[in-house]
């Protein structure tokens, strides 16, 4: 590859790496999303790794559920088919739901409400009048209340047989945006809940 061949590319990457940050940056300005995770596993019921489930309705209905932003087909088939990529990648083995060793369920929701931001705010820095001093440095500070869309995925795995609720796994993020139902971020969320399992 010749040189001209090589800035040709790096010209063409530039944009892509500054939209990255410019990203990153716009995340950190809106208010620094929080995500967690809470898992519970039950200790007296054994899971073995090629264990049988099936995809069960979802977990009762609420109404976060119904907002337009998850309740649409697209969302479902995005966590159903990450559910089944994560699972299938520890061994377990997809059946009838009439046959299978646990019903795996999940729900989905998000709402949006006001949070406190205080404490960010954009600012530059610029260095010392002789050069010498700190490099110039970006910091945000932002104040006051803003609308936030917080969300929550909710997945549990449940011994057919006996109904008991055998891994449970809560994903909450309080600044969710429309790129968090990108088939990406589904997977990698799911990953995350189920990789105590």
């Amino acid at each position: 590859m010749n040189i001209k061949m090589m800035n040709k590319y790096a010209w063409q990457l530039a944009p892509c790496l500054w939209c990255t940050i410019l990203t990153s940056l716009a995340m950190v300005a809106a208010g620094c999303s929080h995500k967690e995770a809470d898992i519970y596993r039950n200790p007296d019921v054994a899971i073995r790794p090629t264990a049988s489930y099936a995809l069960s309705p979802t977990l009762r209905a609420r109404p976060e559920e119904f907002d337009p932003r998850v309740h649409n087909a697209l969302v479902h088939e995005r966590i159903r088919s990450a559910i089944t990529a994560a699972l299938g990648a520890k061994g377990y083995r997809q059946s009838p739901p009439e046959s299978a060793e646990f019903l795996v369920r999940y729900r989905v929701e998000v709402r949006t409400g006001e949070r406190d931001v205080g404490g960010l705010v954009w600012r530059h820095q610029p260095a010392g009048p002789s050069g010498e001093g700190p490099k110039p440095i970006l910091t945000v500070t932002r104040a006051g209340m803003t609308e936030m869309t917080e969300g929550d995925l909710v997945i549990e795995v449940v011994e057919r047989q006996t109904g008991a609720v055998v891994y449970r796994a809560e994903g909450h993020d309080d600044a969710v945006t429309p790129w968090d139902a990108s088939e990406l971020m589904i997977s990698s969320v799911v990953r995350v809940l189920l990789q105590e399992l």
